[in-house]
């Protein structure tokens, strides 16, 4: 696939994710006004950690990185008969796994709250309710994992828009939740937490109609002895680490804020959306597309290309996310102000998350960096280096974390993941290129000159606008959205147009091909 071919298929799959962080936003401004940011917010927070842990480990990386490889490889050497009969053994294989992993959530929810949130336990009612909605979530594993295998095997196929499209339904499904189950308890969080569940099967079925038309007919088969069963699950087992290191560093993150002030829990949480929501709409779209190349790369020997892809792919992030970096650290108060301040989310909530928002911010590039990389190694079936860099990783944010959060608070946790972020890139980088040879760093170093000179006068538009446009002295809702949305707007616009002063290449490849290069027909969406 050309580099142009490749944009357009992150293009279209970002199109989707957009629409589905948009109603992600939506979930979570409703959960901001059901519940605010305090006690039940807080216990909703640890007990929802563990199931979103799942959906990023399944839905957004482990899964994907471990069955993309083997099940291309496979598909290369297998008859159409022999693919689908390994899937299905697969699929309900799986399925034997996640119902024993929901039995065991629910018998041991009381010591997982108690680990995940140790803080709790001191705190009359708060505890008790985060274990019981820990149980109540469980089933979430079982959906969201089977769901995960249908989107590998859409994606093996370069099939991405039901999988880009099913978080969607989940999303929906809480928003109607939160606005009508949760008037059902006493307490709203209880009604939200059945929401997830059900979000969970419509994120599953979604997929079935795109995966039926390919070829699966769910034929009920169990066996853990298939040479690829046994090769993914090979890869898995320590992918669930090396894979998920951002969002275990996040339940970290939790854990530590558990002893902060009330409220701590649920302003990383929101900050950690809004980093999500900028990360989500274009570089795990990126992700999603390149580990399919690379496999296919890599099951041709062709590390050269492999290299390519990872160098293009690397640019192309830089392009999206240094901007968006700088634009959320000016912009932080007024962002979360827009999106947040409603119903029971005050002023005070405000501002403690703005200021987790901004240490999260400075480890946008590395976080996004992170799931790039780590899709080059699973393309040649190496689960251990990126396991390594997740312990590294893991070990330099819980000591930052027990350092910078009594001097920052929150913000100080959420510093500590970013450093660890950066951390964790840069060993798997100096990795890569010991055993695959060096980036093209004279292009890449060209490229962040340019990405740097249009940022900068990207974040001076971000200050001259907020200003002109009055955002402080703005009394309703919809003057101050229109406020801060005019100046995103601005600011956007004057970045590309730096950009195609600058003459970037980036932007060359997102407005046409190349000269002479023909646009191959898209894949299917």
């Amino acid at each position: 696939m050309s580099h142009r071919s490749m944009i357009r298929s992150v293009g279209k799959i970002g199109l989707l994710t957009l629409v589905s962080r948009i109603f992600g936003y939506l979930r979570d401004a409703s959960m901001a006004v059901v519940m605010g940011a305090g006690y039940s917010m807080d216990a909703f927070t640890i007990a929802f950690r563990l199931a979103n842990l799942f959906r990023r480990l399944f839905g957004e990386g482990t899964m994907a990185a471990s069955f993309i490889p083997v099940f291309t490889e496979f598909r290369h050497e297998s008859t159409e008969k022999e693919v689908w009969n390994f899937v299905s053994k697969f699929f309900y294989s799986l399925a034997l796994v996640l119902f024993g992993l929901v039995v065991l959530q629910i018998v041991f929810a009381p010591t997982i709250v108690g680990i995940m949130a140790p803080g709790f336990l001191h705190m009359e009612g708060k505890w008790e309710l985060a274990v019981f909605l820990n149980r109540l979530m469980a089933p979430f594993i079982f959906f969201i994992g089977l769901s995960a295998v249908l989107m590998a095997v859409l994606n093996s196929f370069k099939t991405f828009g039901p999988s880009a499209a099913s978080p969607i339904f989940f999303n929906l499904m809480v928003i109607f939740s939160a606005f009508t189950v949760a008037k059902w308890f006493d307490d709203p969080s209880i009604g939200i937490a059945i929401g997830v569940v059900f979000g969970g099967v419509f994120h599953f079925l979604f997929q079935v109609p795109a995966i039926w038309k390919k070829g699966m007919r769910f034929i009920p088969s169990i066996s853990f002895s298939h040479p690829a069963t046994k090769r993914i699950m090979h890869l898995m087992l320590p992918g669930l680490f090396g894979m998920g290191i951002v969002q275990i560093n996040l339940l970290v993150d939790s854990l530590m804020a558990s002893f902060l002030p009330e409220g701590s829990v649920s302003s990383l949480y929101y900050a950690g959306r809004i980093q999500e929501l900028v990360l989500g709409i274009f570089t795990v779209s990126l992700a999603t597309v390149i580990l399919p190349e690379m496999s296919l790369s890599a099951a041709r020997k062709d590390d050269q290309e492999m290299k390519e892809t990872l160098s293009f792919s690397m640019r192309m992030h830089a392009f999206i996310t240094v901007p968006a970096t700088i634009g959320l650290v000016v912009l932080a108060a007024p962002i979360v102000q827009v999106l947040f301040q409603h119903g029971r989310f005050d002023a005070l909530d405000t501002g403690r998350t703005a200021f987790a928002l901004i240490f999260y911010s400075l480890g946008l590039v590395f976080i996004g960096a992170v799931r790039i990389i780590v899709p080059a190694f699973y393309a040649v079936q190496d689960t251990k280096t990126p396991v390594r860099a997740a312990f590294i990783s893991l070990f330099v944010n819980v000591i930052l974390n027990w350092i910078l959060m009594h001097p920052l608070k929150q913000g100080g946790i959420a510093l500590a993941t970013s450093i660890a972020a950066a951390v964790n890139f840069w060993y798997l980088l100096r990795i890569y290129q010991k055993r695959f040879g060096p980036l093209d760093w004279t292009v890449m170093g060209e490229s962040a000159v340019r990405i740097l000179v249009q940022s900068l006068a990207m974040a001076l538009a971000c200050s001259i606008f907020l200003n002109l446009f009055s955002f402080d002295r703005q009394t309703y809702f919809f003057t101050r959205a229109l406020a801060l949305f005019g100046t995103i707007g601005v600011s956007i616009a004057i970045y590309f147009g730096v950009a195609l002063i600058v003459q970037s290449k980036e932007l060359a490849i997102l407005r046409r091909p190349k000269d002479g290069e023909e646009i191959p027909p898209s894949n299917e969406i």
